[in-house]
């Protein structure tokens, strides 16, 4: 269950709607963190920027007073205007440009919830949900390496949620809302197959006799195994060392649906 913690308070809207619509039991919330003022890099940036501005005046008065011309400091006296510049600047952007709102969302039993603060809440039972996807992505600079998280919801015919490294909790919650929906996906998506239709999973497609995209298709009788390593998706075919097809697993809508559904359907064809 993702954490709840944090210096914001959860609506009572959110349990309001989660009973409205039916969804069950809450089972994971996360909230984003918009950005706090930034006092460890401003007051620094302050601090330098009045120490140069006093060494600077200090010169300008002490070279009007021997010469009368305090205009030879004017170097210093710019070169100490820089860090202030940055200073106003960054407390004008702060002060009179938007922020990100507070955003919660949350996953239920039976469905999805997003709440933005001041523009409402939105509710989603599981079978409103076109797909769910994961962008796991390791990102190394020959030295040191960090992954990126983000978890990517598309409500039927509406904008996608987006979960990203600025809420709280994010990997946990992307795995626990990624496995429920797959539970109650994978039986409405095998009686469509049941009945004849073919589901897409964005650049592979599967139906009752294989898998593949367009022409490009093999029987599930030639399929070995699907599986993930290493951030890819690889379709092996019997006797080939080489995966079939390969595809990124970053992104791909219904990850889990297809793996458990492409499971079922090489082993019905084994035997």
């Amino acid at each position: 269950m993702s954490s709840e913690r944090g210096a914001v308070p959860v609506p009572h809207v959110l349990r309001e709607v989660a009973q409205e619509y039916g969804l069950g039991a809450r089972k994971g919330l996360v909230q984003n963190e918009p950005k706090r003022f930034p006092w460890g890099a401003v007051l620094p940036l302050a601090v330098f920027s009045a120490f140069l501005g006093w060494i600077a005046g200090s010169y300008a008065i002490e070279d009007q007073r021997e010469s009368g011309a305090w205009y030879h400091s004017l170097p210093l006296m710019v070169l100490a205007a820089i860090p202030l510049g940055f200073l106003l600047f960054f407390l004008f952007a702060w002060l009179f440009l938007p922020r990100p709102p507070q955003v919660w969302v949350a996953w239920y039993e039976h469905g999805v919830l997003r709440h933005v603060d001041g523009r409402g809440t939105q509710a989603y039972a599981w079978d409103e949900i076109a797909s769910v996807a994961r962008h796991d992505v390791k990102v190394t600079n020959g030295v040191t390496s960090a992954t990126t998280h983000r978890l990517t919801i598309t409500p039927e015919g509406e904008g996608d949620i987006v979960v990203g490294e600025e809420f709280s909790g994010v990997v946990s919650f992307a795995e626990g809302l990624s496995e429920a929906f797959s539970r109650a996906r994978v039986p409405r998506d095998a009686a469509r197959l049941d009945a004849g239709e073919r589901i897409d999973f964005g650049l592979v497609d599967i139906n009752l006799a294989g898998v593949g995209r367009g022409g490009d298709r093999i029987g599930w009788r030639e399929v070995e195994r699907v599986e993930v390593k290493q951030g890819r998706v690889h379709i092996r075919r019997r006797g080939e060392r080489k995966a079939w097809m390969t595809l990124a697993a970053p992104g791909f809508p219904n990850l889990l649906v297809f793996l458990t559904l492409a499971d079922v359907l090489r082993r019905q064809h084994e035997s």
